[in-house]
């Protein structure tokens, strides 16, 4: 009877490569986990940032709109005649004349390129 209780137990050298398999199947599982939450936390940023592009982007044509009808020139002359558009008289003596000089041409160092 002692015989079979001591051929049923598992030798030293199979437990620490058991041991040793745990430590691996551990860590294995928890940098899964951590490495997956970092996937899930950088893309949650992106869709914020998205999110924020979306919203400047419509912000954007929001204030290109206010810009047109400001710079209409028949909403003008209503605004005009209405007098809801206060002009100021400017002196002639502030008016200074545009110096007009020839253009000069293009050389082939100073061109823009992409």
């Amino acid at each position: 009877m002692n015989r079979k209780k001591r051929a049923a137990q598992v030798s030293v050298p199979t437990l620490i490569l058991l041991f040793g398999a745990l430590v691996i199947l551990c860590t294995g599982g928890v940098s899964y986990v951590v490495l997956k939450n970092r996937q899930v936390t950088a893309r949650r940023e992106i869709e914020k940032i998205h999110e924020t592009m979306e919203k400047h982007r419509v912000l954007m044509t929001l204030h290109k709109t206010d810009i047109v009808a400001a710079l209409d020139v028949y909403d003008i002359r209503r605004r005009i005649r209405e007098g809801s558009l206060s002009l100021a008289e400017i002196p002639i003596k502030a008016i200074e004349p545009l110096k007009t000089e020839p253009a000069q041409p293009v050389t082939e160092g100073r061109m823009a390129r992409r």
